[in-house]
């Protein structure tokens, strides 16, 4: 600390006019002290106004400069411009686009068709011109019949049977092996992406861009294997089918085209590991990346799911690549060409072209020990300007230094100050003081999560602006009264050692010093934390705590020497946060971008507001030694207090919905069964639900409540529909929807392994039937069904067998087929115990499923849509089936 006459005469200067007998900096030491709080408030509303202005303006460049990386967006570039190997044309892209995006193309649908032939027809013409160019360019047969006995997409243990449609081409690379021959390498890198659209959605960002044209222009060096896939919207279907495929085997690894919101900037969210980071890091135009996205798959935050996941499983490595802006958009009717944009469509194609070109280039393919390599990594961009890529465990080791180092820094920081009376005790009281001012913050805030999630859940999902400040300031004041608190206890400590003057100036100077110093500690603390998580998990997206560590103990530095004072030593410690805390405001900016609008896809409303709070905490914490330099806790508490008492009030009251940006997403199905005729229509969403369907006539006989499938997550409503077209037109002609037929029975007992006839008899029967206008059908029976295998004709057994355990528990819970074509017969075989041979029939539900609402094969959807209020928006929900059409079976 200073001397006594150095700091009486500061004070002197600084306070002299003005001052009369009443005012304690006039008091000598036999004057009875005024109480601590009142002696730690003397900062004058000019200095703290001028500490709040310098913290705001800080923070609000850090976060426009974050921002405006993250929303801008490159020109979409012509044909004509496209002249270098790096050069993907959105110009041309687009054009297929919009005849891709033309309808709505899920799985079984018609459209879904005509995209798939177009897209065929797309690339026919690039192999002429390929052939021209004298390239080689080929087109795979996809004729795999897919049998799983679980769902990629969703984890749900049925059979399903799934007849592939891809689009396959291989562009044969300067020393890439082609069909039929025998020179060159085979290994290939494959880009995966689905050209089919959800029930509702016209698949204008989720899924639609190819670099085909720029390779043939542009050739690299290995092959690769383009997976145009179809059925990636109802379980991963695709890619799995793929895998099936003959071109599977010289695959080493992947980059996965995604789209999780309308449009805006291509992040890589997934990687496999650090070298094909590092390929994706070697893009100059704005790389955007962040293991965050990684690890929240990790934790489960997100109930979505791309083909990553199937590459995966079966050990290729690979990128995930995804828009995610306006992700309200995503899966409803608003995924369309109006709603996103050619400048999207250039980004992810820059990026994504780059990542292939990297890999194709490289000799990663061809060296087993970097393919087989499951070395994770940290990647992250900031803000856009550069990426970082390293190991985990570099991640790891660099932790471990820091941790060692801090300490010793803290004893070098007291050994050096003690002169000026700073000690390892005060220090270690200030360290204790932040940890309790964080977990006081983080309980808090918890607490006004659990409120707003009774009040108001969507908030954050609508106004997630709203939400953060709110959380920001909140942790704010719980912040300064602990460190008031630390401070007023700190003056009692001292007693009447020191004269009134001395400890306020103190108060103003060393209390900002202690607190810098402490700061290491806290840092340490959380690093040290996030150091054994990393370890336990593998997830590194706490990796900006080493980068606080190090930016507080060159803040402490400076603070302790050389020794000086002034504003500017201030703004200088303030700013060497600034890298630190633009890695956190990019990390909250994206979630708010996108994690704020997964409400709608399931994820509980409460994870999300813990996740604003924390990423608000973190941006709040390094301003505690700012916040000791206003020298007046009470008026920063108070500026505090009323900022976060209005955004309290405004995140209760706002309706967190609108048009442009956040539409309440509502989920729609209807089923109608045969036998009993009726037809039952049912809509899910998270909140307001019955605010909806008070504006749909045909709803006001409705049954509302909590949706047990999401585990109540979701609310509710079933109502009775309009009859579907194709039931009005059936009955008018006599013709079943549904025909089905079932064959006689045939029983025999399975022998034992000791050789022993088992007491049981299996039934086989065989259920035949055809669907009128559907290629997509399911069976199902009782959960306690004693099924023990179902066949579908044509198709092969599972991987497993159908003995494997896994497979005798999915086909338990029924099946699920889907044919390339429509109108095709079905034959299934059904192999069931019984106890005898005159055992009644087993008794199931036979349904196939219409997703074709945009020809008015569905009135009950049409009305809905256009009564539905300005601020909602159907969308698709998971899986197929907008329309179920069923009848009883007994087989």
């Amino acid at each position: 600390m200073a001397q006594n006459s150095d700091a009486s005469d500061n004070l002197d200067r600084r306070f002299g006019e003005g001052v009369t007998e009443e005012s304690p900096l006039l008091q000598s030491t036999a004057t009875p002290r005024r109480p601590a709080r009142a002696i730690i408030n003397q900062g004058s509303w000019r200095r703290m106004a001028g500490v709040f202005l310098l913290m705001t303006i800080s923070y609000l460049v850090i976060g426009s400069i974050v921002s405006y990386k993250r929303l801008s967006l490159p020109p979409p570039r012509p044909v004509a411009a496209t002249v270098g190997p790096y050069d993907f044309s959105a110009e041309w892209a687009w054009k297929h686009l919009e005849q891709i995006a033309q309808q709505p193309h899920p799985l079984n649908s018609r459209e879904n068709l005509r995209v798939g032939n177009y897209l065929m027809q797309v690339v026919k013409e690039l192999q002429e011109e390929a052939r021209l160019l004298n390239r080689t360019v080929e087109i795979g047969n996809d004729d795999v019949k897919l049998t799983l006995a679980r769902n990629f997409l969703s984890n749900s243990t049925r059979l399903e049977f799934y007849e592939s449609s891809n689009v396959l081409v291989r562009v044969v690379g300067t020393e890439g092996r082609a069909e039929n021959s025998f020179k060159g390498h085979a290994e290939a890198v494959v880009v995966d992406a689905h050209y089919d659209s959800v029930l509702i959605g016209h698949g204008a960002t989720d899924d639609g861009i190819g670099m085909i044209r720029n390779l043939i222009h542009h050739p690299v060096k290995h092959n690769v294997i383009f997976n145009i896939n179809n059925g990636e919207e109802v379980g991963l279907f695709g890619a799995a089918a793929f895998m099936k495929h003959p071109w599977s085997k010289d695959v080493k690894a992947f980059v996965n085209l995604e789209g999780a919101g309308a449009g805006g900037r291509a992040l890589l969210f997934r990687s496999s590991n650090k070298a094909l980071a590092n390929f994706y890091s070697r893009f100059g135009n704005s790389p955007h990346a962040n293991v965050f996205g990684n690890d929240i798959f990790k934790l489960g935050l997100i109930k979505s799911g791309t083909d990553f996941s199937v590459y995966t499983a079966y050990n290729i490595p690979g990128l995930d690549i995804a828009f995610y802006s306006r992700r309200a958009f995503y899966h409803t009717l608003h995924d369309d060409i109006e709603h996103t944009s050619a400048s999207s469509v250039q980004h992810m194609g820059d990026t994504g072209l780059a990542a292939v070109r990297n890999i194709a280039d490289s000799d990663y393919l061809t060296k087993p020990k970097e393919i087989l390599s499951e070395e994770a990594s940290i990647y992250y961009d900031v803000a856009g300007y550069f990426m970082l890529v390293y190991s985990f465990n570099t991640y790891l080791t660099l932790n471990y230094n820091l941790i060692l180092v801090a300490p010793v820094f803290v004893v070098w920081a007291v050994i050096s100050a003690r002169k000026h009376g700073l000690t390892l005790t005060v220090v270690l009281r200030s360290y204790l003081a932040m940890i309790l001012s964080f977990v006081a913050a983080a309980a808090t805030s918890s607490g006004f999560a659990a409120l707003l999630n009774k009040v108001n859940p969507m908030l954050v999902y609508g106004e997630h602006w709203i939400g953060f400040l709110f959380f920001f300031f909140q942790g704010c004041t719980t912040i300064i009264c602990v460190q008031w608190a630390w401070v007023s206890l700190e003056l009692w400590l001292k007693g009447d050692m020191d004269p009134l003057e001395i400890a306020l100036e103190r108060i103003r100077v060393d209390s900002e010093q202690v607190a810098n110093v402490g700061m290491v500690l806290f840092w340490w603390t959380l690093l040290i934390g996030a150091t054994i998580l990393g370890r336990q998990q593998e997830i590194g997206l706490f990796y900006f705590f080493s980068w606080f560590l190090v930016t507080s103990m060159i803040s402490a530095y400076l603070s302790v020497y050389p020794r000086r004072r002034g504003t500017s030593w201030t703004l200088t410690r303030l700013w060497i946060n600034f890298v630190p805390l633009m890695m956190v405001l990019d990390i909250a900016i994206t979630n708010m971008m996108a994690m704020s609008q997964t409400l709608v896809d399931g994820t509980p409303p409460f994870a999300i507001m813990v996740l604003f709070s924390l990423c608000a905490l973190n941006c709040v914490m390094p301003l505690i030694p700012t916040i000791h330099r206003s020298a007046n806790f009470r008026k920063m508490g108070q500026v505090s207090v009323t900022l976060s008492l209005l955004l309290l009030i405004t995140a209760c009251i706002v309706f967190p919905y609108s048009a442009e940006e956040a539409p309440n997403k509502l989920v729609w199905r209807q089923i109608y069964d045969i036998n009993a005729d009726t037809s039952f229509v049912t809509v899910k969403t998270v909140n307001n639900l019955e605010t909806v369907m008070d504006m749909v006539p045909a709803a006001k006989d409705r049954e509302c409540g909590p949706d047990p499938v999401s585990k109540n997550v979701l609310s509710q409503c079933v109502y009775v529909g309009a009859v579907p077209k194709l039931v009005v037109e059936s009955k008018k002609s006599g013709e079943e929807i549904i025909k089905s037929e079932v064959s006689k029975p045939d029983h025999h007992r399975e022998m034992t392994a000791e050789g022993v006839e088992s007491k049981t008899w299996l039934r086989t029967v065989h259920l035949r039937w055809t669907a009128k206008d559907s290629r997509l059908c399911q069976i199902a029976f009782a959960v306690n069904a004693s099924i023990v295998t179902m066949k579908l004709d044509g198709f092969d057994e599972p991987e497993q067998g159908y003995k494997a355990s896994s497979v005798v528990a999915a086909s338990r819970t029924g099946a699920v087929g889907f044919k390339r074509e429509f109108d095709q017969q079905w034959d299934m075989e059904i192999v069931y115990e019984v106890e005898s041979r005159d055992a009644p029939a087993l008794e199931g539900t036979l349904g196939c499923l219409y997703d074709e609402w945009d020809r008015g094969q569905i009135p009950a959807f049409t009305d809905m849509r256009s009564h539905l209020p300005i601020w909602a928006l159907l969308g698709g929900g998971k899986g197929p089936g907008l329309l179920t059409i069923q009848k009883a079976v007994r087989v």
